[in-house]
This record gives C-alpha cells, structure tokens and sequence, in this order.
C-alpha cells in the first residue's frame, strides 16, 4: 500500500503538478486540507489557479480529504466532498493514523485525539513546516506544503509505503528527489 500525502496546495496548480507523478502512482491520496484558496496571510502562490486545481484533485476516486483553516463550503462542493471533516482515522495494514490540518483540532488537542484513537501516527499540515517527530507514543508527521513552504524548506509531500513494515519519503517536487529532515 502506497499513500501519497499532500497538504496547503493553496490553489496552485504550478505545484500540483510538480506533485502529481507521485499522487497518481499512489493506492490512495491524503489532502490534509487548505485546498483552493490561499488565505489572507499568504502571497498569491505560483500558477495560483483553483478552478483548474479542482478538477485534478477530483480525478483520484481513493482519497481523503481533510478541512483546513482556508477552506470553504465552496470549496468542498467543487472538489465533490460531500461533507467538510476535521480528522479522519484510517488504518492500514496494522498501522493506525491520524489526518488533520492542525488548526481544529489544534495540535496538542489532536495528539490527545489520536492516543484515544490509538493511533501510532498523526500526520497534520497548516504549519507548511515539515516535521518528524518520534515521541513515546506516537509519532508526529507534517508533509509540508506543495504550494507555500515556510523557513526556507522545500515544496514538499510525503509518501508513505506500507507492507508489513511502514517507510516514510519526504520529496522535494521542485528538485524531484527524496530529502531527509535535519
């Protein structure tokens, strides 16, 4: 089993595209949500073009899709999401995750979230920072963001191979190779 996560794509579909080889060899593709819009706080991202961005998230029919903090009802009918989520659990294989944004639930609500849920893995975006973090209980992950990276890292997603054992590949889209967090 191949996951594919993405997250803050933001309308761009300059970016998306960078991302799309590993989005569509993948058994199913997470957004961990901010979609369409980029949000009053953020520039206008590369190739800003939702309308065209949505019709490319809707061609994968395995996917789980998320509610970020610059998403809207809009948003959620024209990618054909029929009701906006702030989590989801999903398990795989013996591997149990958790997907949010990062925004609501926070992310120290979300941890608690995942523990009840009994999760091994939370993965959240929002913060357009990626992140590792092994801790007793569970491990916290963030792709970064496809669109608008922060703190000088790359436009970034994150696959995640499963099979009997689990591998996570952070890809740099705009170099096209696996990079490792410092």
């Amino acid at each position: 089993m191949k996951l594919a996560i993405i997250s803050d794509t933001h309308g761009s579909l300059f970016y998306f595209e960078k991302a799309y080889k590993y989005l569509k060899e993948a058994d199913r593709v997470i957004h961990l949500g901010d979609y369409l819009y980029h949000g009053p706080r953020n520039p206008l991202p590369e190739g800003y073009n939702p309308m065209e961005l949505s019709k490319k998230l809707n061609e994968f029919k395995r996917k789980t899709f998320i509610t970020g903090n610059c998403d809207s009802q809009i948003d959620m009918k024209l990618l054909n999401i029929p009701e906006p989520v702030p989590y989801a659990v999903e398990s795989y294989g013996s591997f149990n995750f958790f997907f949010t944004h990062g925004w609501n639930p926070t992310i120290e609500d979300a941890e608690n979230l995942a523990k009840k849920y009994k999760c091994q893995f939370l993965i959240h975006g929002h913060t357009h920072i990626p992140k590792f973090e092994e801790k007793e209980d569970i491990t916290i992950i963030n792709p970064g963001s496809v669109s608008l990276p922060k703190n000088n890292t790359p436009h970034s997603i994150l696959i995640v191979e499963i099979n009997d054992s689990i591998k996570f590949e952070f890809i740099d889209i705009i170099k096209d190779e696996k990079y490792e967090l410092k």
